[in-house]
């Protein structure tokens, strides 16, 4: 086995039950409170007048800068994310992930590496022009040691809730989503 894959495993045996019973209690803020970041809805699409539409350690091209760093820097890159899917551009989806990453998104099949990524979001953008009015909210942003993070969000796309979590890690400074794993809301 890798060290990388003993370390996702390690890292999402520990810490992915936390956030799933947590996220799970109904009505409970309180239980996702600690060293987690506010919610906060940030794929309206609206921008503010005198704002710009990038956030802090985002760079013009929606990816994390190299300065961004800690669970800012991770929460940056899911945003980037959210914003390449919006624009509809497969490259910068892709961009956003690792090159080992796996994503499985609800009711397709596991996508792993790059070109598995690259062929699923090409099927689930092409023509697509709900896609671009995809709204989406930060729900919790958590480190899990100087190298990895959890991002937990909510999105909605026309009539249909999803709600989303990511596992991040630092890969050549910058943060890569390495897991993606989303499900229809309830």
């Amino acid at each position: 086995m890798s060290k990388i894959f003993q370390r996702k495993a390690l890292l999402l045996a520990a810490i992915v039950p936390a956030i799933l019973v947590a996220g799970c209690a109904t009505g409970n803020q309180q239980a996702m409170k600690g060293s987690a970041s506010q919610a906060s809805p940030t794929g309206e699409g609206t921008v503010e007048p005198g704002q710009t539409d990038m956030s802090p350690g985002m760079t013009e091209t929606g990816t994390a800068s190299p300065t961004a760093t800690g669970v800012e820097g991770a929460r940056t890159a899911v945003e980037g994310y959210f914003k390449a899917l919006k624009a509809g551009n497969v490259d910068k989806v892709v961009d956003s992930f690792s090159d080992n990453a796996v994503v499985e998104l609800g009711g397709e099949a596991t996508a792993k590496g790059t070109q598995a990524i690259r062929t699923l979001y090409q099927g689930q953008l092409q023509g697509n022009n709900e896609m671009k009015q995809v709204t989406y909210t930060i729900e919790d942003t958590r480190a899990a040691g100087t190298e990895d993070a959890i991002v937990r969000a909510t999105s909605k796309m026309g009539e249909e809730s999803y709600r989303e979590l990511f596992v991040l890690m630092k890969d050549g400074g910058q943060w890569k989503i390495s897991e993606l794993m989303n499900n229809q809301g309830s």
